[in-house]
C-alpha cells in the first residue's frame, strides 16, 4: 500500500494493471480478496491482464522451451480458465495479456491475438534493472518473487515524491488507451 499511500493525495484511485494468473488466485484466495476490497474502498482501479493460468516455468529449460512455449502447453486453457476464474469472481478481465516471462513466439503471439486480447509487454522491469521514462510500462513482481524489484519500486516512489506531490509524476490507466477517440 506504500504505493497508494504515497499517490492518494494527487490520484486516488490509484490506477493498476494487475497481470494475474488463474492458479494465482487458486491459491491466494485472501490476497485476491484484499485487492478487491481495495478497489471497492476506492483506493486503486485494476485493470485485470490475463497471465495464463498456470504460468509454467523452468531454470532447466532455454527461453525457446519455456512458459507458454513448453511442450505440451495449451494456450486456449490458459487464456480461458484465466478468464473463466476472473469471471467466477464476478471481475471481467480486460482485453490485455502479458506473456509470463514476457516470452512468446509467433505461434502463441498470433494464437493470443485470436482469441481477442491484445499482448502487453514491459519497457521497465525493475529487477532487471531497466528504468523507467515518462509513458513506460514498469514491471514489479508484487507476489514478492523478485524483492529487488519491489526494493527499486520503492526508491522510484521516494525519487519521485516531490514530482508526485506537485502532480508531474502520475500513472495512467492502462485502458484509457482503448478509449475511443471522440470526435466533435
Amino acid at each position: 500500500m506504500e504505493l497508494v499511500n504515497t499517490l492518494k493525495t494527487v490520484q486516488r484511485p490509484v490506477p493498476l494493471a494487475i497481470s494475474i494468473t488463474g492458479s494465482w488466485m487458486k491459491g491466494h484466495p485472501k490476497d485476491f480478496a484484499w485487492l478487491l476490497l481495495q478497489e471497492k474502498e476506492g483506493n486503486i482501479s485494476i485493470t485485470w491482464i490475463n497471465h495464463s493460468y498456470h504460468h509454467r516455468v523452468s531454470k532447466d529449460l532455454p527461453l525457446k522451451e519455456n512458459f507458454l512455449l513448453e511442450k505440451g502447453t495449451k494456450i486456449s486453457d490458459e487464456i480461458l480458465l484465466t478468464e473463466k476464474a476472473l469471471l467466477n469472481k464476478g471481475v471481467v478481465p480486460s482485453p490485455f495479456f502479458r506473456f509470463p516471462g514476457l516470452v512468446s513466439d509467433r505461434a502463441v503471439f498470433d494464437s493470443v491475438l485470436a482469441y481477442g486480447l491484445i499482448p502487453i509487454g514491459s519497457d521497465a522491469w525493475l529487477a532487471k534493472n531497466q528504468k523507467p521514462q515518462s509513458g513506460s510500462i514498469v514491471l514489479v513482481h508484487g507476489n514478492g518473487n523478485e524483492p529487488i524489484g519491489l526494493k527499486k519500486f520503492e526508491e522510484l516512489l521516494t525519487s519521485q515524491r516531490d514530482s508526485i506531490l506537485a502532480g508531474r509524476w502520475i500513472l495512467f490507466d492502462l485502458r484509457e488507451s482503448m478509449a475511443a477517440d471522440e470526435q466533435p
